[in-house]
C-alpha cells in the first residue's frame, strides 16, 4: 500500500472546520459505555535491554525502539494507528493542515487526562512541542516560528516557510516525539532524569512500577477515551531468543519480538503458537569515515566490491526463513517518495577485479563490524561473506541503548576501519531516513556519512513548496547515495515475531494490526484475551 500523500482534502476526511474553529465529526469517548473493565494479564518478551528514556518521548531518538513504550505510556496529537499513517485523531480530534503548509491547527479531544488525573491541556502541547529535544528537534524548532493557544483546547502552530513534512513528522511516532505529550508542570519539577524513573503520560497504560532495563509493569488507565481490555502489562527485557521462545511456550510470556532463522520452524511446528513475520525495516552496510582519502572504504571501488560480495538471497534465507524482501534500496519504498530499486548483483569475479584495481588485491583489515543489537548472527554472516574477498574484521556486540549512544556520537565513536550493519523502520517519509542517517549533523548520523553536496540538495526539498520538484529532489539524493554505495542496502528484513495461545487472534494481524509502519503490536489497548468479553470498540 503506498504511503498517502498529505493534502488538505486527505487532512479533512478526519475533521471539519467550523466558524469557531476545529470541530470532528468523530470521538472516542471517555469511559465507554459498553467496554467492561479491563482484565488479566500479558507479558511482552522484549529482545533487548529496556533503554530509560524510551519511557520519555522529550527524549526520542529517531529509531523505532521508542515506538513500543511510547503507545503503551504515552499518547500524541496525531500518530499511526492499525492501517492509518500518522494522522490518526488522538489527543487531538481533529486537525486542519493549511493549503500553503504555513500553519497547523489542532483541536484536542475533550476530557483527556494524564495519569496523575490532571488535564492535558494546550499549555502542556506548547510546552512539550517548545521544549522537544530529540530526533528532528533542531529543524522543527528552526521552522517554526511560534505556537498560538486559542482558548483551552486549539493550538495554532506557525511555519516560517511551507513545510510539508510537518504533520507526517508529529504522527510518526518511531521518528520524532515532539507531538507526544508530557505534562509540563511534572516535567519541569522532576526533571529528565526524575521522569525517566517516574514518567506521567495519557496512553492507555500507566507505569507501575520498573526494574530499570529489564522490567517494565503498566496498569490500564480507566480514564483513557478508549477503552483498554487487559489489565496489566508486563515488559520483560529477554537478549535471548531461546529463553523469549521457550517462555511462549511455558505460557510465561504472551508475545515475544524477533525469533531468529533457526527457532522460526519450532514456533511455526507448534500448533499453540503463531507466527507473526512483519515486513519491516531496511537492513544496509555503511562506513564511518568513508570521506577520509586514507580510509581504503575512500575508493568507491571497495563498497561496490562489497556490495557484489553480499549474497542477500542466503542472508534473508537463514535470518528471516526467506520472509523477508531482498530489495534494493536502503530506504522503504512505502514511504512517501521512498524510491524502489532493482536487486543488486552477487559477482565475486567482478568484486576480486575491483578490490585489486583498487589496491588491495590481498583485501584489507577491518576493526569492526557491528550489527544492529542483538542481531549478532547477521553480523557474523556479513564477516564470514566478506572473507571470500580477503576482507578480515571481526563482529561487536553491545547493548541496545549503547549502540544507538554511538550512533549519536558521531565518527568519534568509529575510530580506525569500521563497518556498521545497521537497519531502521521509520515511517512517513524517506526524509525522515535521511535526516537521521546521512545528513550532515543529522540525530542518529552526526558526521559519520556526510555528503554536504547532498544535504544541499535536501535543504532544496525543505524548502521547495512544489510537489514534483520535491519527489525529483528525493528521488536524484537516493540514486546518488545508491549509485555511489554510500550505503549498501542487504534487505528488508521480516521481524519475526511469535504469539501465544491466550491472546484472541484468528490471524496475527490481529495482534500487529499497524504493521504498515511498525513491528510492534499496538494498538496495546485494543489486544484482548480469549476468555475477554469486552466489545471492541474500532474507532
Amino acid at each position: 500500500m503506498a504511503a498517502a500523500r498529505l493534502t488538505r482534502r486527505r487532512v479533512l476526511q478526519t475533521t471539519a472546520m467550523t466558524a469557531g474553529g476545529l470541530a470532528a465529526p468523530f470521538l472516542w469517548r471517555v469511559g465507554t459505555a459498553n467496554a467492561a473493565a479491563p482484565s488479566g494479564k500479558i507479558v511482552l518478551a522484549w529482545h533487548t535491554n529496556i533503554a530509560a528514556r524510551w519511557l520519555d518521548p522529550q527524549q526520542h531518538d529517531g529509531t523505532a525502539s521508542p515506538d513500543n513504550f511510547l503507545f503503551a505510556l504515552h499518547d500524541g496529537l496525531i500518530k499511526n494507528l492499525r492501517e492509518t499513517r500518522y494522522d490518526h485523531p488522538a489527543l487531538a480530534q481533529g486537525f486542519d493542515f493549511a493549503e500553503d503548509a504555513k500553519s497547523a491547527s489542532f483541536k484536542l479531544r475533550p476530557g483527556t487526562k494524564f495519569h496523575d488525573g490532571s488535564p492535558v491541556t494546550a499549555a502542556d502541547v506548547k510546552w512539550s512541542y517548545e521544549h522537544y529535544h530529540g530526533a528532528w528537534g533542531e529543524v522543527l524548532h528552526k521552522q517554526t516560528d511560534g505556537v498560538e493557544i486559542a482558548g483551552n483546547d486549539t493550538l495554532r502552530f506557525h511555519l516560517k516557510q511551507p513545510f510539508f513534512d510537518f504533520p507526517i513528522l508529529l504522527g510518526t511516532g518511531n521518528v520524532c516525539g515532539a507531538g507526544w505529550v508530557v505534562p509540563a508542570g511534572y516535567y519541569q519539577k522532576a526533571g529528565p532524569d526524575g521522569f525517566m524513573q517516574k514518567p506521567i503520560g495519557a496512553g492507555p497504560y500507566k507505569l507501575a512500577s520498573q526494574e530499570p532495563g529489564i522490567r517494565l509493569e503498566f496498569e490500564a488507565f480507566d480514564d483513557y477515551y478508549r477503552p483498554v481490555h487487559i489489565k496489566n502489562l508486563t515488559m520483560l527485557s529477554i537478549p535471548e531468543a531461546a529463553t523469549r521462545v521457550a517462555m511462549l511456550e511455558r505460557g510465561e510470556a504472551d508475545i515475544a519480538y524477533f525469533i531468529p532463522g533457526e527457532l522460526i520452524e519450532r514456533v511455526k511446528t507448534n500448533p499453540k503458537l503463531m507466527l507473526a513475520p512483519v515486513v519491516s525495516g531496511n537492513w544496509w552496510l555503511e562506513f564511518p569515515g568513508f570521506q577520509d582519502p586514507k580510509n581504503p572504504f575512500h575508493d568507491k571501488r571497495v563498497r561496490q566490491a562489497i556490495s557484489l560480495a553480499v549474497d542477500r538471497d542466503a542472508i534473508n534465507q537463514a535470518e528471516c526463513d526467506g520472509l523477508g524482501a531482498v530489495d534494493g534500496n536502503w530506504i522503504n519504498d512505502d514511504v512517501e517518495n521512498g524510491m524502489p530499486w532493482p536487486k543488486w548483483p552477487r559477482d565475486l569475479a567482478k568484486a576480486k577485479q575491483l578490490m585489486a584495481e583498487a589496491g588491495h588485491p590481498n583485501g584489507i583489515n577491518v576493526d569492526w563490524v557491528t550489527p544492529v543489537p542483538n542481531y549478532y548472527s547477521r553480523g557474523e554472516r556479513i564477516v564470514s561473506q566478506l572473507q571470500a574477498l580477503g576482507i578480515r574484521a571481526r563482529m561487536q556486540t553491545m547493548e541496545r541503548g549503547v549502540f544507538l549512544k554511538r550512533l549519536q556520537g558521531g565518527l568519534k565513536e568509529w575510530p580506525g576501519v569500521q563497518i556498521i550493519f545497521n537497519a531502521a523502520r521509520v515511517g512517513g517519509t524517506w526524509s525522515n531516513w535521511y535526516d537521521s542517517f546521512m545528513r550532515c549533523g543529522g540525530f542518529n548520523g552526526r558526521d559519520r556519512n556526510c555528503v554536504p553536496e547532498l544535504d544541499a540538495k535536501f535543504d532544496k526539498y525543505l524548502a521547495s513548496i512544489n510537489r514534483d520538484e520535491r519527489k525529483q529532489l528525493a528521488e536524484d539524493i537516493q540514486r546518488e547515495i545508491l549509485e555511489n554505495y554510500y550505503f549498501v542496502p542487504v534487505f528488508r528484513h521480516a521481524f519475526v515475531n511469535a504469539i501465544g495461545p491466550r491472546l484472541a487472534a484468528a490471524k496475527w494481524q490481529d495482534v500487529f494490526p499497524t504493521y504498515l509502519t511498525t513491528g510492534y503490536a499496538y494498538p496495546w489497548e485494543d489486544i484482548q484475551l480469549k476468555e475477554t468479553s469486552a466489545v471492541v470498540n474500532k474507532g
